[in-house]
């Protein structure tokens, strides 16, 4: 298992995790400081080796539309 292997496992989780709590309380998905780190750092290495991660470049695309909690 690889770096980006275990980087994108843990980011699936609080991708999930994100939209699970979303879900439950009827609202719009708004992410996690910590999945956006993990998406800005698989991004990194995505770059690198061409793989293509829509979960992931959906992270990025909210990236600033919102203001993050850093209490989550």
């Amino acid at each position: 298992m690889t770096l980006v292997d275990v980087l994108y496992q843990a980011f699936r989780q609080n991708y999930h995790l994100d939209n699970a709590n979303a879900a439950v309380h009827c609202a719009e998905v708004r992410y996690s400081p910590l999945t956006f780190r993990l998406a800005e750092e698989i991004h990194v290495h995505v770059l690198v080796s061409n793989d293509v991660m829509p979960d992931v470049y959906s992270v990025l695309l909210d990236r600033g539309a919102y203001p993050e909690d850093p209490g989550r």
